[in-house]
C-alpha cells in the first residue's frame, strides 16, 4: 500500500463511507417498499431488476474499496467516472452517449479501469434513486431517499 498523507487517508475513508451510506439508503428504501407493499404491480415487475442492480452496486463498492481507494490517481478516476455516470443517466434519452460510456453502462467496460467502474456505479446509483423516488413512503418511516447521494 502506498504511503499517504493523513489528509488523504481521511478522504479515502470519507468516500468509502459515502458509497456505503448511499448503498444502505437504497437498500432500506427497497426494504420499506417491499414490507409495506408499496407500488403494487410497478414494484412487482421491477423487483428482480432492482435486486440485481443492488448486487451490482455492492460489487462495485467493494471493488472500489479494495482496488481503487488506496491509490489517489485511481480514486480520482473512479470519482470522475461516478460524476459522468450520474450526469449521463439524466440525459441518455436525449442523446447517444459516447462509446466508452455506453460500454461501461452495458457492463462491457474493463473492471480494472476505475473510470469504467465509476461510470457504472454512478449511472446505476442515479437510475435506482430515480426509480425508487416514484414510490411514496409512509410518513412514519425514518428512511430518506435524499440521503442516497454521493460525490
Amino acid at each position: 500500500m502506498p504511503l499517504q498523507e493523513p489528509e488523504a487517508e481521511g478522504l479515502e475513508v470519507s468516500q468509502q463511507y459515502k458509497l456505503n451510506a448511499t448503498l444502505e439508503s437504497l437498500k432500506l428504501n427497497c426494504q420499506v417498499i417491499q414490507e409495506y407493499g408499496i407500488g403494487g404491480e410497478l414494484w412487482q415487475q421491477n423487483q428482480a431488476k432492482v435486486e440485481k442492480t443492488l448486487q451490482l452496486l455492492e460489487k462495485c463498492v467493494k471493488l472500489y474499496i479494495r482496488e481503487f481507494s488506496p491509490y489517489p490517481e485511481k480514486r480520482k478516476q473512479f470519482w470522475e467516472g461516478c460524476t459522468l455516470g450520474k450526469s449521463h443517466n439524466r440525459v441518455l434519452q436525449r442523446s447517444q452517449p459516447p462509446a466508452y460510456l455506453l460500454q461501461a453502462i452495458q457492463g462491457k467496460g474493463d473492471p480494472r479501469n476505475p473510470l469504467h467502474v465509476g461510470i457504472l456505479l454512478g449511472y446505476r446509483f442515479a437510475y435506482l434513486k430515480r426509480f425508487l423516488s416514484r414510490f411514496k413512503l409512509p410518513e412514519d418511516c425514518d428512511v430518506d431517499l435524499t440521503a442516497a447521494t454521493f460525490g
